[in-house]
């Protein structure tokens, strides 16, 4: 941790501080090489049965929020981004969904902007690999840095936040926008306000990590520390040259397979990068430069914030009834107070209950106590020491063509229901273990078996033998449904052997 520097310029006063974070008029104008980066990593296990392995939580719309985090991340950006100037750093197994989940807000946004992590390596290297692409691509950028698991309600507030510390950021410093607390909060980092350098910046003090509740309401009083949310504005060679001094090793890695795989080129060397991963450990932006460097300013401000990271704060920023209970879905609640009840398909009811949190979902259903949600994590834990399959993924799967639902399996067989999207089509594939059987009961698709095209509408069947060659695409306008039933010895997913996909996938 950094620690406080001498200097003969004062402390900030709380008055100066919150002034630093009000909005005075209109954002002002981004630096012209702004560029974005959005951590879009982890797997939210307290927001489990939501979240899960295959269907994280930034790819969710969470609560009140009709867009998904890493939409609402993505639209927060684009305003004052090129949107082709921004990327994202997410897990391998997420990379698709992240495309299709960008385009359908901005079609022409570019795959290569989406950085694949192989495995994952908390936020030091997705944001150390995220910059090295960007500084290959415009080495005088200004690079903004925001995490998606976040909601953030004073859009303009953090519009003017961001221009101030882009500007800053643009002289060659390291700029984190921090928000002023609202509350004594145990479960985050602060950041303690040093001297003003100019209007509504701040030098930084020092960090402190997750407080006890005693210092928490201690910093609330003094009003000079603010909430290190996970937003920041950085000069692109300035933090290169920082991860350099502080994380060498790190970067040492990152350089030496650079240099022997690709010289000279860009950061995006599928190989390389997985030969970087397997080699570095884990470790958090601020742990390996942030708590360290003495580039670091703060620019305080209002941004009516929270971070999506458990139940209890999703209940805490939703609309709430008379009762205090805040529900969504098919549910009935009878003498229930203070409850968070997300209902399914299925009717949730509940009578004479009181701070809970209550989840369903279609093959999972979570009661916790209010004050126990951060131990939705350890529930998580043993699930998957149990090698339970509600962990990894939910009964419906999300594909780039649209989706699948098991409705029923057992040893030999498997029912599902596919959703194939408007204009979208699966690979052309075939499979060594099983025989499938499809019904059309809902839209217009084309059938391929073999040579054959075969056009089905509702009522019409296919059967594909063993090892032939198919595909099902919808030409039409509405999303198709078909019902498939698969026969054989294995089942298994993995049973694939594509030969053609517009997905790109292998």
């Amino acid at each position: 941790m950094k620690e406080p520097t001498a200097s003969t310029k004062t402390a900030p006063t709380p008055t100066q501080v919150k002034q630093g974070g009000v909005s005075t008029g209109a954002p002002g104008a981004m630096p012209a090489a702004m560029h974005g980066l959005i951590i879009a990593g982890g797997m939210g296990t307290r927001l489990w049965p939501a979240s899960r392995r295959a269907l994280p939580k930034q790819l969710l719309a969470l609560g009140h929020h009709e867009r998904t985090l890493l939409q609402s991340a993505f639209e927060r950006f684009a305003r004052s981004i090129p949107p082709d100037r921004i990327k994202v750093v997410t897990g391998a197994d997420h990379g698709d969904a992240v495309v299709q989940q960008i385009r359908e807000i901005y079609p022409e946004f570019p795959a290569r902007n989406v950085l694949r992590e192989p495995q994952g390596r908390d936020s030091g290297p997705a944001v150390l690999w995220g910059v090295l692409q960007v500084h290959h691509e415009a080495p005088d950028a200004v690079l903004a840095v925001v995490w998606c698991d976040q909601s953030i309600r004073n859009e303009h507030e953090f519009d003017r936040a961001l221009a101030l510390g882009a500007n800053f950021a643009a002289g060659g410093g390291l700029v984190a926008i921090g928000v002023r607390p609202t509350r004594p909060e145990t479960g985050l980092g602060y950041i303690e306000c040093g001297h003003c350098e100019e209007d509504g910046v701040f030098a930084v003090q020092r960090f402190t990590e997750k407080p006890d509740l005693p210092t928490a309401q201690q910093f609330l009083a003094q009003g000079h520390y603010v909430w290190n949310a996970g937003l920041f504005a950085f000069n692109a060679a300035t933090l290169v040259a920082e991860f350099e001094r502080h994380a060498p090793e790190l970067m040492g890695t990152f350089r030496r397979h650079h240099e022997r795989q690709a010289p000279g080129g860009d950061w995006l060397h599928p190989q390389m990068i997985r030969d970087i991963y397997a080699e570095v450990g884990g470790n958090s932006l601020d742990y390996l430069l942030l708590e360290h460097t003495d580039r670091l300013h703060v620019v305080p401000a209002d941004l009516d914030w929270s971070d999506l990271g458990a139940w209890n704060v999703l209940y805490q920023e939703a609309e709430k009834d008379a009762a205090g209970n805040a529900i969504h879905g098919n549910v009935l609640a009878l003498s229930t107070q203070n409850s968070y009840i997300h209902g399914g398909r299925r009717l949730v009811a509940t009578v004479g209950v009181k701070d809970l949190i209550v989840v369903d979902t279609a093959d999972a259903l979570l009661i916790c106590d209010m004050h126990s949600a951060q131990d939705v994590k350890k529930l998580v834990d043993t699930l998957t020491a149990a090698s339970f399959p509600e962990v990894a993924a939910h009964a419906t799967t999300h594909r780039p063509w649209g989706s699948f639902t098991v409705l029923q399996e057992a040893p030999g067989y498997k029912i599902k229901i596919l959703e194939v999207s408007a204009h979208q089509k699966l690979s052309l594939q075939s499979h060594t273990r099983r025989h499938e059987h499809w019904v059309v009961v809902e839209g217009e698709v084309v059938a391929t078996r073999g040579e054959e095209e075969l056009p089905l509408g509702p009522n019409d069947t296919i059967h594909i033998p063993l090892g032939a060659k198919h595909r099902i695409e919808n030409p039409g306008e509405v999303t198709a449904r078909l019902i498939e039933v698969q026969y054989g010895d294995y089942l298994g997913e993995d049973d694939i052997v594509r030969y053609e996909d517009v997905y790109g996938r292998s």
